[in-house]
């Protein structure tokens, strides 16, 4: 008898379990995207096998009563080239939705570095447009700014209103550990209009330096199918308080489908801040191969052509790997890539 009752027990307790894990299915999804690549900087050259950005994560959610719902995401990057990863490094939050909209909290990307993902042709991959918009700001003490995640974030997101949403995401402090007087406070919003074919989005970003510089940047993206075949891109960004002086980068890309490939470009251009000729040009042609759902092969051939007093590159930018830029020197890649994405 009490072997039949732990049986039961047992059973029952599998078949609770069973139905609770239906109601709360967890999806895995991820993307391995991987390059090889040969780099060059004008003085040295190299060829690497480079992990770009590449992901596993855990999504789940519960319908709640009066029309909510509770989620939560975890991701993390996973380095296929050199066998390692790091643990919710990427978009990893909690939050709450409904008819009000969306509020998360966590450490996820802010509505300016959405707009970027939006419109640019070569994401994580070589000639990505963050290789002129994202900024060391060095004696600042934050880093890089813009094109980044928050840490200790919280956002509220509208539902969509004549097609129009707005985004509001701010942290109390932006770096690890804890803080009594909020250094390091930083906000994002942005306003975007989309309908299908169609995207305008524009946002405001500030960070909160700790030696008087706060750096900010305002962004305009958009981009525009004239068919199902071809896409428009454009990108402007204001960036200003940040070291060497204020900064404008802009720039348009295209895309041309063609059955199973997709041919690509883009330009962009960064201005001089305060030194003279310290510009550069980013310029970037490719093509994909789509084998099968989800699955792509590509190949990309970008060159960073900076002036006397330039540096920037074209191999950074969501890649695992880059080779850094000499001042006044050009910086080029040719790439042969796959993405896998599940």
């Amino acid at each position: 008898m009490k072997y039949v009752t732990r049986t039961v027990l047992t059973s029952a307790i599998l078949l609770a379990l069973s139905v609770q894990a239906q109601a709360n299915t967890i999806s895995i999804y991820g993307r391995a995207h991987l390059s090889l690549d040969h780099l060059e900087n004008s003085i040295d050259s190299g060829t690497n096998v480079s992990s770009n950005s590449s992901r596993l994560g855990f999504r789940t959610s519960t319908k709640l009563d009066n029309g909510l719902e509770a989620f939560v995401q975890l991701e993390q990057t996973i380095r296929f080239d050199e066998g390692s990863g790091q643990f919710a490094d990427r978009d990893s939050f909690v939050g709450l939705r409904g008819d009000f909209g969306s509020v998360k909290l966590g450490q996820f990307d802010t509505p300016l570095k959405i707009i970027r993902g939006k419109v640019d042709q070569f994401g994580d991959r070589i000639g990505d447009i963050r290789n002129l918009t994202r900024i060391n700001t060095g004696g600042s003490n934050i880093g890089n700014v813009f094109d980044e995640r928050f840490k200790n974030g919280i956002a509220y997101e509208s539902n969509k209103f004549n097609n129009i949403s707005w985004a509001y995401h701010y942290t109390p402090h932006n770096t690890t550990g804890s803080t009594v007087d909020n250094i390091r406070e930083s906000y994002s919003t942005s306003l975007t209009y989309e309908v299908k074919g169609l995207y305008l989005a524009a946002a405001y970003e500030s960070f909160e330096g700790i030696d008087g510089d706060d750096p900010k940047a305002l962004r305009l993206g958009a981009f525009y199918d004239i068919n199902d075949k071809v896409r428009l891109t454009a990108l402007f960004q204001q960036a200003s308080d940040i070291p060497g002086g204020d900064r404008h980068v802009y720039g348009v890309g295209a895309s041309y489908r063609l059955d199973q490939y997709v041919l690509r470009g883009q330009v962009y251009q960064v201005s001089d801040n305060d030194s003279p000729n310290s510009g550069a040009t980013l310029a970037v042609i490719g093509i994909d191969r789509n084998l099968a759902r989800g699955l792509t092969l590509y190949a990309a051939l970008g060159i960073t052509s900076n002036d006397d007093a330039g540096r920037y590159s074209v191999s950074g930018g969501g890649r695992g790997t880059a080779v850094p830029a000499i001042t006044g020197e050009d910086n080029s890649g040719l790439s042969l890539g796959i993405v896998y994405s599940f």
